[in-house]
């Protein structure tokens, strides 16, 4: 499977074409095609070296944020999901591949009308963007 690698901490050139094993979805996840990856400025710090929430050490492949269709499921989870168009996390790695397995909790059912690219944008930004106005007061 074809996959973006970080191969050490530093600037964009550190990101390499490469492959990468095929993910499973274990009991409670499932594979998501991966149409979209986003890309946060998080992200971007820690790839640089700076701290942040992930605790990957290079090589690794970045990527917390992915859009796209349902695949597969694990033990567990609803077949009915096999096809739907989904956002979700990774849970801080994995998502510049051409397939993730992540938690089927954590997953977002995006509308017909609603397109992809956007809600994985809305998927970091949006929640970023909600926690701001909760905490300014805003809406109360």
């Amino acid at each position: 499977m074809r996959a973006v690698w970080s191969k050490a901490f530093g600037g964009p050139d550190v990101l390499v074409a490469g492959e990468a094993p095929e993910p499973v979805a274990s009991p409670g996840q499932v594979l998501i095609e991966v149409a979209f990856a986003n890309i946060t400025f998080v992200e971007t710090q820690f790839r640089a070296g700076g701290a942040g929430p992930f605790t990957a050490e290079p090589p690794t492949v970045p990527g917390n944020g992915v859009g796209g269709a349902v695949a597969s499921v694990g033990a567990g989870v609803d077949e009915g999901l096999v096809g739907r168009r989904v956002v979700s996390s990774t849970g801080g790695s994995g998502g510049y591949a051409e397939r993730a397995a992540v938690d089927a909790a954590g997953l977002v059912e995006v509308p017909d009308g609603v397109d992809l690219e956007g809600a994985v944008a809305l998927l970091a930004d949006g929640r970023t963007a909600m926690m701001l106005t909760r905490a300014a007061g805003c809406g109360r």
